[in-house]
């Protein structure tokens, strides 16, 4: 059987660069509740095979099963709507046996249900269709077993079922109305929709027949969109909400101290970045993306703006499975960053717009930082503020310069990130910079193919050494997530993996 001990003791090393996220006491005396959480702005889609946005991921976590899911503390896959799988020594076969579940309708989960899932998101209409490309047969040999059959070895192939995008859905249902299903989707997950009011909230109830017993423990959630961080403050504060995520760092003290909100910064798998994009000049030349890297104040960034809570980047992945500690981030050398625009042709500097997302307090913080340390090299920058659908779209159409940003893994295994960072052409085409290098590639078709270990972490570390050398963004931090509860909730936590459990939260 396939082994992920080396990427797991990776992945671990990783996120202990952090330090420990902060816990919650257990307590005894909660009862059930609806849970008002807050956070940036809306999902796009309940689809799981049309989306890549972080609010419409972490709402389709708590609607639908996949087979497996990453731990809460991202060290391992574990058991999801399969109860235990097994991988031919060939690592050509793939057996799940299904637990006994079923979805909100009441209806029962079958393999069929995870036939049609699976060969949907690996079809043509699939914005994911690549995570499945590995998968050349289904089969079901009863209702609770279910059989991939591969070509060659696709080394990612568990950790992609743990994707969202891997969402088993019922397929009497869907196919019964194909257009209105994700309006009030039918999932096996802890909570079903009631409404989605678009813009305002997302209103869940729980589901009676989820398959963890006593679980979830709230009737219902809003999740809701309150783009302003004062707003997410104000409201907590007032016990107009119980949670909210992205709390402003500067607020983080105060806010815990009157003893009513508890705050937390967890340790997640991201990476904080300005993408530019290498299509329009002077982007398209290397010197002048690394002149910018070298121009950043980085630790001083890390210092004043997350309070010390992060720490600087090397490349656009993450810290995870594979990293490279002896890969140094670019250095702050004002001296170097004007040399190399010179050579360049842009000894004066240039003008260019700096896209932000309005709703991130800690961007628009970076972005009034790089304005004014980038014009310590001549390079004047107009700051674009803009809603967070916008910045996606408008980064997405290559209508941009530069682009404030970030990504975040879904699962542990940096195959995901690599695709959506650094490869093109891909779906994201280098995450919008339209970066391209050949080398990067040929090892990431060549990782996808090499079973876990030391030479597939190999791989890895050249792929992201190639990305720190073609600066295709200017690597700003590693940073925590800060979040913040009221302190009649309990359970409540940001994952590794950005999302959060709603199963496993009471309130009293």
């Amino acid at each position: 059987m396939t082994t992920f001990r080396s990427m797991v003791s990776a992945a671990a090393l990783a996120l202990s660069i952090l330090g420990p996220a902060l816990t919650i006491a257990p307590s005894s005396a909660f009862a059930q509740g609806v849970l008002k959480l807050a956070q940036t702005q809306d999902l796009v889609s309940l689809d799981p095979i049309a989306t890549s946005d972080n609010p419409s991921i972490h709402a389709q976590l708590l609607i639908y099963d996949t087979l497996l899911r990453p731990s809460t503390d991202a060290s391992k896959l574990e058991p999801g709507l399969a109860e235990s799988w097994t991988v031919s020594d060939d690592g050509l076969t793939y057996s799940f046996k299904l637990r006994a579940a079923k979805f909100s309708d009441g209806t029962p989960v079958t393999a069929a249900d995870v036939a049609f899932s699976l060969k949907r998101a690996g079809s043509d209409a699939s914005s994911w269709k690549r995570f499945f490309s590995g998968i050349d047969a289904i089969e079901t040999p009863d209702e609770r077993t279910v059989v991939l059959k591969l070509k060659t070895v696709f080394t990612p192939l568990l950790n992609n079922l743990a994707l969202f995008s891997s969402a088993i859905l019922p397929q009497k249902a869907f196919e019964a109305a194909p257009e209105k299903f994700f309006e009030k989707p039918i999932g096996s997950g802890p909570f079903t929709v009631a409404a989605w009011n678009k813009g305002q909230a997302l209103s869940l109830k729980k589901n009676a027949h989820y398959w963890q017993a006593g679980k979830p423990s709230l009737d219902g959630a809003e999740i809701m969109v309150l783009p302003e961080g004062n707003s997410r403050v104000l409201k907590l504060q007032a016990g107009e909400i119980d949670a909210a995520l992205e709390i402003p760092l500067n607020q983080m003290q105060s806010l815990g101290r009157a003893g009513t909100v508890k705050t937390a910064v967890a340790n997640v798998l991201r990476t904080d970045f300005v993408l530019l994009n290498t299509k329009k000049k002077p982007f398209d030349d290397v010197r002048v993306r690394q002149a910018l890297n070298y121009a950043i104040d980085k630790e001083g960034l890390v210092k004043a703006l997350l309070y010390g809570a992060g720490k600087v980047a090397n490349s656009p992945m993450p810290l995870m499975a594979y990293a490279d500690p002896d890969l140094k981030p670019y250095a702050h050398d004002i001296a170097k960053a004007k040399a190399l625009l010179k050579e360049a042709g842009y000894g004066d500097g240039f003008k260019t717009s700096l896209l932000v997302h309005s709703g991130r307090p800690l961007h628009r913080q970076v972005g009034q930082a790089l304005q004014s340390a980038l014009a310590q090299i001549g390079v004047t920058a107009e700051i674009r503020l803009v809603e967070g659908g916008t910045h996606w779209s408008t980064t997405k159409a290559g209508d941009y310069e530069m682009a404030v940003s970030y990504a975040s893994s879904d699962t542990i295994d940096p195959d995901q990130m690599a695709g959506f960072l650094i490869v093109n052409p891909e779906r994201a085409n280098a995450y919008h910079t339209e970066w391209k290098n050949e080398r990067v590639n040929e090892l990431y078709a060549k990782e996808r193919a090499t079973k876990d270990g030391p030479e597939r972490g190999a791989m890895f570390r050249e792929m992201v050494k190639l990305s720190h050398e073609g600066a295709p963004s200017i690597f700003l931090f590693y940073p925590g997530t800060p979040y913040a509860y009221r302190s009649n909730v309990a359970g409540f936590e940001v994952l590794p993996t950005g999302n959060f459990r709603l199963e496993d939260v009471k309130m009293k």
